[in-house]
């Protein structure tokens, strides 16, 4: 996989596309940090009712 991508950056800085395929990595993290996120919030949420219920 490295050899594939060091291939496809030496290709990518002759036709000037490297920053594009640099950025869509990036974009895939931000993807995968923002579906991590989202289960705090649900845990946040139940911890919430959880709290609500105890006052009631």
């Amino acid at each position: 996989m490295l050899i594939v991508h060091r291939i496809l950056s030496t290709i990518s800085r002759r036709l000037g596309f490297y920053t594009t395929i640099n950025h869509q990595p990036s974009t895939i993290n931000y993807q995968l940090s923002t579906i991590n996120y989202q289960p705090s919030t649900i845990n946040y949420q139940l911890s919430t009712i959880n709290y609500y219920d105890k006052k009631n």
